[in-house]
């Protein structure tokens, strides 16, 4: 059966580590979405991977697979390659051919965008590239990866973007698209990937009737559709993309992954968020650090009411609770349950404006007593009583099984239950 690892909050939920560790058990790894603004760190027998783009399933040896619905950084996906092929013999990494490129121009596009907006309005983009890449896939103005077979194709192509957007590029201080770069650039690009880019058809032959694992980039909540727009990403991160996203028509679960509190990187709503010497201890003991943007997160308690919307629009069939040691030393933690004491079938969760007017209120939390130091345990029955509690009060509220309970950063460090 194929499978999904989807994000239920604001991304950074530990989605890397995750497919990592189920990876061992499927033939391919695929993403369908996103760009390099997506960041997993998987830490194993003390080597550290960071990666954006590639799919963490190449660190077990799995073939992985980067479908239509990503856009690619050329530029970066060739960095992230070498380092990879530095760490691991031959990895086989796929290219759909229908991918969107992000070139220069898409940058300075995106700076010039966030620089429009001041305080609060300001999304909080991580800057490279990928809105402004989306916004020219639907406007029928990309580059794809199928193009580079022609480049002279390409440059006319260049010649009319050039027009659509220099004028802008210049007003706001930007240089102009230098379209003999480019070319020069992605013919360089070519001869050192080109092997990498295949038809989707080929990914269909090859692995519809083996076992696929579908890695989700960002967080459910970041999806362009029904996240807190426009505090959002440029892509829709919920699983039902996959199937566009990857173009490969299967039926698949979703696995839901959470941490055990909250964190958001940028701006946008956050009911829960703490502006208090425990957010502070979550941040540091957590270690959050955005891993695209080098921005400390924004900590809160974990909110059930956005996690319970997440579980519905993402069809999840089991969950995966992550970072639960963070929480060890704390005197006592806290679960939101409700928004001033609504529910979350009363709550639209893409409306930024109402939901940056939630006070919560002391009974929308329900209290749990911290469970201690649970570094040494190596099955779920060995867990303290305090933190199976907590769980079950979270199964019980979204309805859905947790089946995977993770203590640490490290790959060992994940017990089933």
């Amino acid at each position: 059966m194929h499978k999904a690892v989807i994000g239920l909050q604001w991304g950074d939920e530990g989605k890397g580590k995750i497919v990592d560790y189920l990876s061992e058990d499927f033939d391919l790894v695929a993403r369908y979405q996103g760009g390099n603004n997506a960041g997993h760190t998987v830490i194993v027998e003390n080597t550290t991977y960071k990666l954006n783009l590639i799919p963490s399933g190449v660190i077990r040896g799995k073939p992985c697979f980067l479908g239509q619905g990503v856009v690619l950084d050329p530029e970066h996906f060739l960095n992230e390659y070498d380092q990879i092929c530095q760490k691991i013999s031959n990895p086989k990494i796929y290219l759909s051919s229908n991918i969107s490129l992000i070139l220069k121009y898409h940058k300075h596009l995106d700076k010039i965008n966030e620089s429009l907006l001041t305080g609060e309005n300001k999304i909080g983009t991580t800057a490279k590239g990928i809105g402004p890449a989306y916004q020219d896939k639907v406007g029928r103005k990309s580059i794809k990866l199928y193009d580079l077979k022609n480049l002279s194709y390409v440059e006319e192509k260049l010649k009319i973007i050039k027009k659509f957007y220099d004028p802008t590029l210049i007003h706001f201080g930007e240089e102009p698209i230098n379209i003999k770069e480019c070319i020069d650039f992605l013919r360089t690009f070519t001869s050192k990937i080109g092997n990498l880019i295949i038809d989707n058809s080929l990914i269909k032959n090859e692995f519809s009737l083996k076992s696929i694992l579908f890695e989700g980039a960002q967080g459910a909540l970041l999806d362009l559709d029904h996240g807190s727009y426009p505090y959002v990403t440029s892509s829709n991160t919920v699983s039902s993309n996959i199937v566009i996203g990857s173009g490969l028509q299967l039926d698949y679960k979703t696995i839901g992954i959470f941490k055990a509190y909250a964190t958001r990187v940028g701006n946008g709503p956050f009911p829960t968020e703490l502006f208090d010497s425990i957010g502070d201890y979550i941040a540091d003991k957590g270690v959050e650090i955005g891993t695209v943007t080098k921005r400390k997160r924004r900590c809160g308690w974990l909110d059930l009411v956005s996690l319970k919307y997440s579980c519905q629009i993402n069809r999840v069939s089991e969950l995966c609770i992550t970072k639960v040691d963070v929480l060890n030393d704390l005197k006592e933690i806290k679960v939101c349950k409700s928004y001033q004491l609504k529910k979350y079938e009363d709550i639209n969760f893409s409306d930024s404006n109402y939901l940056n007017t939630i006070q919560l209120l002391e009974d929308d939390y329900d209290i749990f007593p911290s469970w201690g130091d649970i570094s040494e345990f190596k099955s779920y029955n060995e867990l303290p009583d305090n933190l199976k509690n907590y769980i079950t009060f979270i199964e019980n509220y979204l309805e859905v099984p947790v089946t995977i309970v993770s203590l640490g950063p490290e790959r060992n460090q994940t017990l089933l239950k």
